[in-house]
């Protein structure tokens, strides 16, 4: 896909370096977020970790209005990983984002496949993160038109980033296009509904409360730049209770991320184990897996809460005298929410989720997407074409769409089907998976039986997770080579 910027100049998404009129004007982005968490699960596990640590400039940011005529409007969501997935439109293109408490500023960063999208006042930036290597390329654009169900932003910023690694496709199975939080946040009061996949936003001058004696109402407080909301809640270490500020993050899919502080009471309990966390901006993030027996928001308590503990070092740009960690998706998406950023509120309702079990990954695999294969119909796979592409061959070129026929005058068409491809792209040591010998960039081909492309990502990572004792038959292809493992899943806390 390429950018059509307003100076006539394209920008292909792929590439770094990117040719601006105004490219002499370099910035360094603020603190955008300091913790952004990816899950390759629905309900556990941290896959994929970004981290924005920046100093942002300021620029003028049009609010989100509804009609005259309305004063509240439903949204239908996805539910994947325990992220909340919306639909929106940027400049007339249908994009998906990722609903996130945790984040100030709109962001882009995978746009493939879509049609062209024009960007607005383009200017290149920096934007500076965690690791070693060097800050990431991106385009700062104003006045954009951000469309989502009925609230219309007229002149919005948004953050388009180039690096092809800050991607969250691969780790959900689904194109992911971009992130929003604050932005969309501040201007409505939100009733968010987990179990019927409804956020329901409305004007607050003339929102009214309604009782609700089982419901839990706290304040939110605002840090870095008043955009990003810290509300305190409580877990047990041994026999106490200890407070914790801790940042409200939709945008991770996680249970809880603590920051090891011993002054404060926050200790690694004894059952854990070491564990690659997510990939960050500027490297992998490693830490501590394991769980805390009790979590308590107001008067609800979740019990063995799977929890993170990121190395130290990963956490240097953290203001950790603001907070303690992060309460993320797999404990938000056990409540029905009012998220009232107007006045500085939030409101807990438990619903079914509330008494689900936290679980983690038993294999030790990190399984992503990794694109798909176009190949003839199988007849013996019932429903094999739903999926159909049409291959269609101009001029010695390849054209694949799903369900879409391009120029269908000129083009021989002949039907195919659109396979994902699934790959292992992390192991964590003397896990099982690892004791039996898989390795990261296996391709993997069948699981129990099954062909790999008959899973979605999301079901094919539910096998790892409930029953321990689970026999794993996998069979993956390593350098042209199919090799086939059996291990079985472990408890290690």
């Amino acid at each position: 896909m390429k950018v059509i910027l307003p100076d006539n100049q394209d920008v292909n998404s792929t590439r770094l370096d990117v040719r601006l009129k105004s490219s002499d004007n370099y910035h360094y982005l603020g603190f955008i977020r300091d913790i952004f968490v990816m899950i390759n699960r629905f309900c556990k596990g941290v896959l994929f970790v970004i981290f924005w640590i920046v100093g942002l400039s300021t620029f003028s940011q049009s609010r989100f209005t509804l009609p005259l005529n309305k004063k509240n409007d439903k949204i239908k969501f996805e539910l994947a990983n325990n992220l909340i997935i919306i639909p929106v439109e940027l400049n007339g293109v249908e994009l998906s984002f990722i609903l996130d408490t945790g984040v100030g500023s709109t962001i882009i960063f995978s746009i493939d496949n879509k049609e062209s999208l024009e960007l607005k006042n383009a200017t290149k930036i920096y934007l500076r993160g965690l690791g070693d290597e060097a800050p990431v390329e991106a385009i700062k654009s104003l006045d954009n038109t951000l469309k989502i169900g009925d609230a219309v932003s007229a002149r919005h910023s948004v953050f388009l980033v180039f690096d092809e690694s800050i991607n969250f496709s691969p780790r959900m199975g689904f194109p992911i296009h971009g992130i929003i939080g604050y932005d969309f946040f501040k201007d409505f009061i939100f009733d968010i509904n987990y179990t019927k996949k409804v956020i329901k936003i409305n004007t607050p001058d003339q929102y009214t409360y309604k009782k609700c004696d089982k419901c839990y109402r706290t304040n939110i407080n605002f840090s870095q730049q008043n955009k990003r909301p810290i509300l305190t809640a409580q877990y047990k270490a041994g026999d106490t209770l200890r407070d914790l500020r801790l940042l409200l993050d939709s945008g991770s899919g996680s249970s809880l991320w603590l920051f090891e502080d011993q002054k404060k009471g926050i200790t690694i309990p004894k059952s854990s184990f070491p564990d690659f966390l997510g990939k960050g901006f500027n490297g992998d993030i490693y830490g501590s897996r394991s769980k805390i027996s009790e979590l308590h928001i107001g008067n609800f308590v979740l019990n063995n809460v799977t929890t993170a503990f990121p190395d130290s070092k990963y956490i240097q740009g953290i203001a950790l005298d603001k907070r303690e960690g992060s309460l993320g998706g797999n404990v938000l998406r056990r409540f029905n929410l009012t998220i009232d950023y107007p006045n500085q509120q939030i409101t807990f309702k438990k619903n079914s989720f509330f008494n689900k079990p936290f679980y983690y990954n038993m294999s030790g695999l990190t399984i992503q997407h990794v694109g798909y294969n176009a190949i003839e119909p199988d007849p013996n796979i019932k429903n094999d074409n739903e999926n159909v592409v049409y291959k269609a061959t101009e001029r010695n070129r390849v054209y694949l769409g799903i369900n879409r026929v391009v120029n269908e005058k000129t083009l021989e068409l002949s039907n195919y089907i659109l396979r994902p491809k699934y790959e292992i792209s992390d192991v964590r040591p003397n896990s099982p998976a690892d004791l039996v010998g898989l390795q990261r960039g296996d391709l993997i081909l069948e699981v129990n039986g099954k062909k790999a492309y008959q899973y979605k990502l999301s079901q094919l990572n539910d096998l790892f997770y409930f029953e321990e004792g689970k026999k794993i038959r996998m069979t993956i292809k390593r350098l042209g080579i199919e090799l086939k493992y059996t291990f079985f899943l472990k408890k290690v806390i």
